[in-house]
């Protein structure tokens, strides 16, 4: 039997890269599961791959940047599940290109969505954590 049997386990960015494999193993460990991205396109399509009972996954669309719909999402999940177990905060951006020609806007966006939206939801998570005494 898996640790993750039965665990409630939230993913941000699960709608590519890391978070969508990382929703794969975990459906595979028995986890119910809560994916969050932007691109609820994606998530639909991830939802499919993981092969999973519908009462076992939810299909929440994120933006960590906006603090509000972090806790609506986590209204949404304590009313399906109950709790949840665990928190991959995966969301993140990337940018391509030189120093010079970047923008301070987009490293602001970097920041906003890799370092503050990890901790905005950390923040969400933890008094639930807390309470769960896990």
């Amino acid at each position: 039997m898996s640790y993750c049997n039965g665990k409630v386990v939230w993913i941000t960015g699960a709608s590519s890269g890391i978070g969508e494999a990382l929703a794969y193993q975990m459906a595979k460990k028995g986890a119910k599961l809560v994916i969050s991205a932007r691109r609820i396109e994606e998530l639909e399509r991830v939802k499919l791959k993981c092969q999973i009972s519908e009462g076992n996954i939810l299909v929440a669309p994120l933006d960590v940047e906006n603090e509000q719909e972090i806790g609506k999402v986590m209204d949404m999940i304590i009313e399906k599940f109950g709790q949840i177990d665990m928190l991959f905060p995966n969301a993140g951006i990337s940018q391509r290109s030189d120093t010079v020609s970047t923008s301070m806007e987009v490293y602001r966006k970097i920041m906003n969505v890799n370092f503050y939206g990890v901790i905005a939801i950390t923040k969400a998570v933890l008094p639930y954590f807390k309470k769960q005494k896990s």
